[in-house]
């Protein structure tokens, strides 16, 4: 099953960890947020989380931490000439086809 698939069954689950398979049929142990993301009410597999209340959290490497009125964010650095920046993070096998 995927988040999605949970949330679609099950439509009163709640975000939770579960037990979901990859694309190789192994057991990954995941978190599937239940609750509307983006517009829309399906659920959604946890593939990276960052603590930027912990004070000790780093932001990926290539991005910037941003500091304004105790509220910490990660974001694109500051450049004069714009910039992008991105990371990657590892899906453990299991696919996806939207993030947010």
């Amino acid at each position: 099953h995927s988040c999605e698939e949970i949330k679609a069954n099950w439509p009163d689950s709640p975000s939770d960890y579960y037990i979901i398979a990859d694309s190789n049929g192994h057991a990954r142990h995941v978190y599937c947020y239940m609750e509307a993301l983006c517009g829309s009410e399906k659920g959604w597999m946890r593939v990276a989380y960052l603590d930027m209340s912990d004070p000790s959290e780093k932001c990926p490497d290539g991005f910037r931490l941003y500091e304004e009125n105790g509220v910490r964010a990660c974001g694109r650095p500051s450049t004069t000439s714009g910039s992008c920046v991105s990371t990657t993070y590892p899906s453990e096998g299991i696919r996806y086809s939207e993030v947010c």
